[in-house]
């Protein structure tokens, strides 16, 4: 399989190149030949280094092998063919790229300053030369005579390692050193300006933020299966420190990252980088429902169905459908048939339908297919306790589904329900023949910690032998199930990344979203949980949330539907709007706004997608099912999940007492009473 073409460097560039990857990737990155595009033009240096501790360099290269001479304006240069070019000092050429990045700095208030009465760049910048075949001996007649100056423009010793490297790029003529380190937040701006591919914009087209270098470092990590000795497609400058040795055999990459730290976003963009690296192979993303694919297609500039040559984005079940072809019958809806046809037993359960169809899917993953496999299970984990009594009306249920199943299928109906269509995908792709089997270089699964077992035996399936898994989870927004990845089968020790940081949200909803999660002695102490970082970056502020008590349930309808008609008539985009809700009966309440285009959904189908303005109502009866620890902590999670949804304004409304799982809101929260004359 062929990479799409790249420039081909030069010798010189090619030694710089090693030698900066060399350099502490803690303080230094740089990119080889950005176009820097300006009001005027464009240009391309052959390097752009930055420091965190000095500044900006630009950095010529040149390849010349023996000088004959010069003046400040022109260099003579010995030709291979034995004659003498004069060429363009290459330090007045790379003071020119400077300027032109200074003038692309000149667009980012954030970058100045003023020092001594007019504005000035918070950082110094510099110039370099390298002459890799010219000794340094040489170098400094042209230093003395004025040519050059003094310690710009550095020879074959200075690049031999990568430590002669670091000690001239710092005995540079800085024009001054900065008081303090440049922020993660200013350096990113600035890889922003040098490199545009790395801005990343709303569903608007306006900019919010700048790909991270760990994010970068992820969308560009190559498939070894594609092309195994490859490093030019993927500059591992771009590592954090803790993943320099990642590069090689990324067959799986398991990006774990806290709501709202950039998953999707490391996904999409690497699903386009891969496209467009190796047109020639096949990718698929694959998310657990149908408004997340939706969500991914839209980020790559692809319509409602349509998809990139090479790459496909879409659903499991849809996948499914795919592989079934003919078997492919609509599904059973679990939910429904134990409501028509178990009430009695839910009702002496205390659970919802939608708790005991979960239950009956992970008894089909586990094969606890008997009633003493079931009894004796253990469940730790699942979210709440269920005794000896209640696993015995399970096993009722559970029975007399198994049976109306198998009467239905005598019957010539559709017999199998949504937990049963990874096992049937997957004993049609035990025919070797199947178009699907070994399919794709690359899958790429979002949401991976809703994949069940049996999906990733399903997805292991269509990749070609040596194919790459990419998998972006977080297990404090696990929703549907609770396996851990041994369990799933996917080996992914060394080789998981974690993204820390919730960039999507402001301060004050991360602040009020974890709240429950600090509060909860089961989230606080899971294990594949990821460490939230809010100091790393200078996150966004906003309004704080507000918790809106309300009379009663009109009031409360009342009080969100004219919150949505205020924000749609102040010009917000209805698709901007999210009203997430709890359970199906929530739903019913607020559809009339999803006509007017706002997104209206309970919280299984809000995985992965994120609002400028987010509400959540109802929370009174959230809890009403909540009887152990383990079932606050499930719903906990659930309510967690919608409030990081919002990227600016979160309102959370109940009527009559806020439940005791949601008191942690309180004091980050603006506490309210909502009457027909307030406004929040």
């Amino acid at each position: 399989m062929k990479a799409a073409p790249a420039h081909r460097p030069t010798a010189g560039e090619k030694r710089l190149f090693t030698l900066l990857n060399g350099l502490p990737k803690r303080e230094f990155f740089f990119r080889y030949e950005p176009q820097i595009v300006t009001a005027v033009g464009a240009s391309k240096p052959d390097f752009v280094l930055v420091s965190a501790l000095l500044g900006v360099i630009v950095v010529e290269v040149k390849d010349w092998r023996k000088l004959a001479g010069g003046t400040q304006e022109a260099i003579a240069v010995h030709t291979a063919g034995g004659s003498i070019e004069k060429l363009p000092n290459p330090v007045l050429q790379a003071e020119h790229y400077a300027y032109d990045l200074k003038d692309r700095f000149a667009t980012r208030a954030e970058l100045w300053e003023e020092r001594k009465g007019r504005q000035a760049l918070k950082f110094p910048w510099s110039v370099m030369v390298a002459l890799p075949f010219i000794l340094q001996a040489e170098i400094a007649k042209f230093e003395a005579v004025g040519i050059w100056p003094r310690g710009v423009v550095i020879g074959a010793e200075t690049l031999k390692d990568s430590a002669s490297l670091e000690k001239a790029i710092r005995d540079l003529p800085w024009k001054f050193k900065p008081e303090r380190p440049l922020s993660l937040d200013m350096l990113d701006i600035i890889r922003e300006l040098i490199d545009p591919s790395l801005r990343v914009d709303d569903q608007t087209g306006s900019p919010i933020g700048t790909l991270t270098r760990q994010q970068e470092a992820l969308v560009r990590e190559p498939v070894s299966v594609l092309l195994p000795k490859q490093a030019a497609l993927f500059s591992a400058e771009s590592l954090p420190p803790s993943h320099e040795q990642l590069v090689d055999n990324a067959e799986v990459r398991l990006v774990r990252g806290v709501a709202g730290s950039g998953k999707t976003l490391v996904l999409a963009r690497r699903a386009f980088r891969l496209t467009n690296d190796y047109p020639d192979a096949r990718f698929l993303v694959l998310t657990f429902n149908t408004e997340l694919a939706r969500d991914i297609r839209e980020r790559l500039g692809l319509d409602s169905e349509s998809q990139s040559p090479g790459l496909e984005i879409t659903n499991f079940h849809k996948l499914c459908r795919r592989i079934l072809i003919d078997q492919w019958q609509s599904p059973i809806n679990t939910r429904r048939w134990l409501r028509n046809n178990a009430a009695p037993e839910l009702d002496a359960l205390k659970l919802s339908s939608e708790v005991v169809s979960e239950e009956l899917g992970w008894r089909r993953e586990r094969g606890l297919l008997t009633d003493e496999a079931y009894l004796a299970a253990d469940r730790k984990g699942r979210g709440y306790a269920l005794d000896a009594e209640r696993r015995a009306l399970i096993n009722a249920i559970f029975n007399r589904y198994q049976a109306d199943k198998q009467k239905r299928r005598a019957g010539g109906k559709s017999w199998f329900d949504w937990d049963d269509v990874a096992f049937l995908a997957e004993a049609e792709l035990e025919r070797a023949d199947h178009s699907l089997v070994g399919a794709y270089e690359s899958i790429l699964l979002d949401e991976g910690q809703d994949f069940t077992p049996s999906w990733l035996r399903v997805i292991k399936r269509l990749l070609r032998p040596g194919g790459a898994l990419f998998i972006c989870d977080d297990p404090s927004q696990s929703i549907f199930h609770n396996y851990n990845w041994l369990q799933k089968g996917v080996s992914v020790v060394g080789r998981t990344v974690q993204l820390r940081v919730p960039f999507r949200s402001t301060m004050e909803i991360s602040e009020a979203a974890y709240s429950l999660i600090e509060a909860d002695d089961i989230l606080r102490g899971a294990e594949e949980r990821s460490e939230l970082d809010l100091m790393a970056y200078e996150l966004g502020r906003g309004p704080l949330p507000a918790l809106v008590a309300c009379a009663d349930t009109a009031m409360e309808t009342r009080f969100v539907s004219e919150q949505v008609a205020g924000l749609l008539a102040d010009g917000a985009l209805p698709r901007q709007i999210a009203v997430l809700c709890h359970d199906y009966d929530q739903l019913l309440r607020w559809r009339h706004l999803s006509e007017r285009g706002v997104y209206v959904q309970i919280f299984e189908r809000m995985k992965g997608l994120e609002f400028v303005n987010v509400f959540v109502p109802g929370l009174d009866s959230a809890f009403d099912d909540a009887h152990d620890a383990e079932t606050v902590a499930a719903i906990r999670r659930k309510i967690f999940t919608a409030l990081t949804r919002s990227r600016y304004r979160l309102v959370i409304s109940y009527h009559g007492t806020i439940p005791a799982p949601l008191e942690p809101l309180l004091p980050v929260t603006f506490n309210e009473s909502y009457s027909p004359a307030l406004v929040v």
